[in-house]
């Protein structure tokens, strides 16, 4: 039986007068890859901002794993199993690549031993493993994309929020990480990612919500979004990377 794992339940957000993100409303089943759309300023990264705890909401519900976490910290929500990367990737520069991702498995172990193991088996899942000694700041992006990846797997999320976990790569660095996403997604895991490649969106989601000046304009599949007039006038078809 399909079971939900987040709800978000009449969210807003307000930053003063500026509505950034008003009444939104949808669910996210359990390993779903689940995709949220719309152009820059639709209010995207704002609500991952919320979801994440990084944002207190102004009103409505997040519910994730059957609790409302509204007015949870970061960290707080990371330990109950959500975990999220950000659209600018920022590894620790100075540190080798195992040691940022075993800062990611420290959250869910103290013991330095078990930390690095985490670390090795997400780098190899991520195929980095050549990369281990190599100082993080010296990476490619595409590189870094696989790092960043590497590092919120260490904390074992039952879903995972990627923003634009595809910006500034190219066509087959994108197949790369679209493959990781699956394979995280076949072992148990439910992605809900942030995407302006339409081609990626349409060939991994199984669900898409596409949010217009912070409002939900519309949700279906791929093809019922991809079909949707509405979505082609707001965004697809107006002028914009989708």
């Amino acid at each position: 039986m399909i079971q939900h794992l987040l709800h978000i339940n009449h969210v807003s957000k307000h930053f003063g007068g500026n509505v950034a993100v008003s009444d939104i409303s949808f669910s996210v089943d359990e390993k779903q890859i689940f995709g949220l759309i719309g152009p820059n300023g639709a209010g995207k990264t704002t609500l991952f901002n919320c979801i994440s705890g990084f944002y207190p909401v102004t009103s409505g519900d997040i519910i994730f794993d059957n609790k409302t976490i509204n007015n949870l910290r970061p960290d707080e929500v990371c330990h109950m199993g959500m975990a999220r990367t950000w659209q600018r990737v920022k590894p620790l520069g100075s540190l080798t690549v195992l040691e940022n991702v075993m800062i990611g498995a420290f959250s869910i172990t103290n013991a330095t031993r078990d930390a690095e193991e985490i670390a090795i088996e997400q780098l190899r899942s991520v195929g980095l493993t050549d990369y281990a000694q190599k100082i993080a700041g010296s990476l490619s992006i595409g590189l870094k994309k696989k790092l960043e990846l590497a590092r919120v797997l260490a904390t074992r999320p039952k879903m995972l929020l990627l923003d634009e976990i595809c910006g500034g790569l190219n066509h087959t660095e994108t197949e790369t990480i679209l493959d990781i996403i699956r394979e995280v997604r076949n072992k148990g895991a439910t992605i809900v990612f942030i995407e302006h490649d339409m081609k990626a969106v349409t060939a991994i989601c199984d669900w898409i919500v596409v949010l217009n000046s912070g409002e939900k304009l519309a949700e279906g599949t791929p093809e019922e979004i991809t079909g949707n007039p509405e979505v082609i006038a707001a965004y697809l078809g107006g002028g914009h990377n989708a």
